[in-house]
């Protein structure tokens, strides 16, 4: 009884000859016959494998691959599926051979010509063989496990025949006895043991051995561990017997005498007792539960992961509420299809009615708003970014006032990119609008006067300016008909030197300006902070805007004010030349405009080209004289593009216009780039 399960299965020694294969071959013949017949495979054979060379010795079975046999014995094929299987102990399974990457290039041939593309190999470890089944379709997982009973019976039947040939050195019924506990053995997957009351271990299987027995070629390390659980399983045995078989299942932890790593296994022990010698022994069976208390370990430990996750996240919900209720602007959250899932208390004030407000004029606001907001909100999927920004028109419920509403609305994606809500965030413009408009106004209104000023002062200027001029000739001649030493000559020529110098101021009324402080200045940049000071009015009167603005412009030197105030000026003339709406294009660039001609060096080029009715050409004569205007009475003083001209021909610029009648005007500035002077 003392000898192993090795022991009993041991077969002829390893060296393959012709009566040994013989012998497996009448043995496994019907057994293969009935494999490939009842699970249906096209072949089905043994191949003898010595595993250290990794080298095949010969097949026995159905049909046996010859080609392939001659083609392994030239070329050593230690990483191929079939020496692997018996290396491992595990089934292997190939879907196909002629791209399975652990099967060398050189054989892939010779397994296409033996038919074996999709094979399975069963390792036969007490017959140092292989089972080996092939077929035209891959084989599966369930179809290998279908295998193992019929590898079972072929290692059963190979261990017979070898074990036939010890019954009459130790009598039939020790070779029964012997046989049965063998299959009791081998059937099991786990670690089998049975040990006296002294807690040696008599017999044990193949799994149990690792674990437990030390063999000669060991390393200490590995025989430390082979101890250390030796050691653990009397104790665990002992406390048992203690217990009186209380309890039949408990905990043992061991050592991997390879690894190295802590193994966790359950014992189930059961009482045995020998018949026929009357000795005590029990039977202990390990099941390794070592990754299902990692698992469990792991499960318990991501329940807790969750749970602080889940207080984290009612904490930060908390703190997301206060936030939202402490913010002034309006914030709408809602779903993908766009239903509302929170709203702070300003939004609750312009979207969400009261209790019992279901008609009149205050539940007609609510529905507005809410069906501007909704139709605002449907196109931030269709923007690539996300992101939508834009303004909305909405009623005051309260006090029925329009407020002007930016808001801008983004997307909220999880970690798969897909959105699950919307965030949308109001920002009031009504009162800032206002003071624009009221800005712009007094704006408007200081540029009238200064220009009606100008113009007194010009046409004040002009008048004096004439017999000025008369008394500087006559100056002129006289002193030029003066003797130089005729005592009234230097008296003629103070005089002349002050006419002159009241000349010089004349000539500076008329130009009525002071020279503005010059800085380097973006023209785009003037131009879209002009664009935006009006921008509602254009808006209101349905004018659409076009911006084409060329963004690698020089920065030029030029008053920033004074630029802007010309940019105004042609904004509003064009704004009031369709008061029916229309279309605004603004355009800078460097490029000279077709059809133009400027006189000068290099230039950079700003067009207001609007679509209104346009002028025709007397028109067009009198448009930068002061005081002249087409609009109606009390709509202008006429002096706005008189003070532009004034303003673009101080620095250095020119200005042009084409229009016809029907086919709108189009307004060209050209402002010199500075060409000495560098931008700091």
């Amino acid at each position: 009884m003392a000898e192993t399960v090795q022991e009993l299965l041991e077969l002829s020694p390893p060296s393959p000859n012709a009566e040994r294969l013989a012998e497996l071959h009448e043995l496994a013949l019907p057994l293969l016959a009935e494999l490939a017949r009842e699970l249906g495979y096209e072949r089905a054979f043994i191949m003898l494998v010595d595993a250290e060379a990794g080298a095949i010795e010969g097949t026995a079975g159905i049909d046996p691959p010859d080609v392939l046999l001659t083609a392994l014995a030239t070329v050593v094929d230690e990483s191929g599926p079939i020496v692997q299987s018996l290396r491992s102990g595990r089934p292997v399974r190939v879907d196909n051979a002629l791209r399975d990457g652990r099967i060398a290039d050189a054989l892939r041939s010779a397994y296409a010509s033996a038919g074996l593309i999709a094979f399975a190999a069963v390792p036969l470890p007490p017959a140092s063989a292989v089972l080996v089944v092939g077929r035209s379709e891959p084989i599966s997982e369930t179809e290998i496990n279908a295998l193992l009973p019929y590898a079972a019976r072929l290692v059963a039947s190979v261990a017979a025949r070898g074990e036939a040939r010890r019954l009459n050195a130790y009598g039939e019924a020790d070779a029964i006895e012997k046989e049965w506990l063998w299959w009791m053995l081998s059937t099991v997957q786990d670690p089998v043991v049975l040990t006296d009351e002294s807690n040696t271990i008599l017999l044990h299987n193949v799994h149990a051995e690792r674990l437990f027995m030390p063999q000669q070629d060991d390393s200490p390390g590995r025989r430390r561990a082979i101890e250390i659980n030796n050691v653990l399983l009397s104790a665990a045995l002992s406390s048992f017997a203690l217990d009186q078989g209380s309890s039949l299942a408990r905990d043992l932890s061991l050592v991997d005498p390879i690894e190295g790593n802590e193994l966790l296994f359950e014992v189930i022990c059961r009482p045995a007792t020998n018949l026929r010698t009357g000795e005590q022994g029990l039977v202990s069976v390990l099941k390794d539960v070592t990754d299902l208390r990692r698992a469990t370990e792991e499960l318990r430990r991501t329940m807790n992961v969750l749970e602080q996750a889940g207080e984290r996240a009612r904490a930060e919900r908390d703190r997301l509420n206060l936030i939202l209720e402490g913010v002034a602007d309006p914030i709408v959250v809602t779903d993908p299809a766009g239903q509302i899932i929170r709203m702070n208390p300003p939004a609750r004030r312009l979207l969400e009615p009261p209790h019992g407000t279901s008609t009149g004029h205050v539940a007609t606001a609510y529905v507005a708003n809410d069906a501007k907001l909704t139709s605002f909100l449907s196109q931030v999927s269709l923007e690539p970014t996300g992101t939508l920004r834009g303004e909305l028109q909405l009623v005051d419920p309260d006090s029925d006032e329009v407020l002007t509403m930016h808001v801008s609305a983004t997307e909220v994606r999880d970690e798969l990119g897909q959105a699950t809500a919307v965030v949308a965030v109001f920002h009031d413009l009504t009162r800032l609008r206002e003071l624009e408009r009221r800005t712009l106004e007094q704006q408007l209104f200081e540029s009238e006067k200064l220009a009606a000023v100008g113009r007194l002062a010009a046409a004040t200027a002009h008048e004096i300016n004439n017999p000025l001029e008369a008394i500087k000739n006559a100056l002129h001649l006289l002193v030029t008909r003066l003797p130089a030493d005729d005592p009234n000559h230097a008296f003629a020529e103070i005089a002349q030197r002050e006419t002159e110098r009241v000349s010089n101021i004349i000539r500076q009324m008329l130009g009525f300006y002071r020279p503005a402080e010059r800085q380097w200045t973006d023209v785009n940049r003037v131009l879209v902070e002009s664009l935006g000071l009006i921008e509602r009015p254009l808006r209101q009167a349905q004018v659409r805007v076009v911006l084409e603005l060329d963004e690698g412009l020089p920065a030029i030197r030029a008053s920033a004010d004074q630029l802007k105030q010309v940019f105004l000026n042609l904004l509003l003339n064009a704004r009031d030349a369709m008061p029916r709406g229309g279309r605004l294009s603004l355009s800078t660039r460097r490029t000279r405009p077709a059809g133009l001609d400027f006189v000068g060096g290099q230039w950079i080029f700003v067009q207001i080209q609007d679509t209104g009715p346009g002028m025709d050409e007397e028109t067009l004569r009198h448009i930068f004289e002061p005081f002249f205007s087409t609009k109606r009475a009390g709509r202008g003083l006429g002096l706005g593009l008189w003070v532009s001209l004034g303003i673009v021909q101080q620095h250095g610029g020119q200005m042009r216009v084409r229009s016809r009648p029907g086919h709108g005007t189009t307004f060209t500035l050209a402002l010199p780039i500075a060409g000495d002077e560098q931008e700091p």
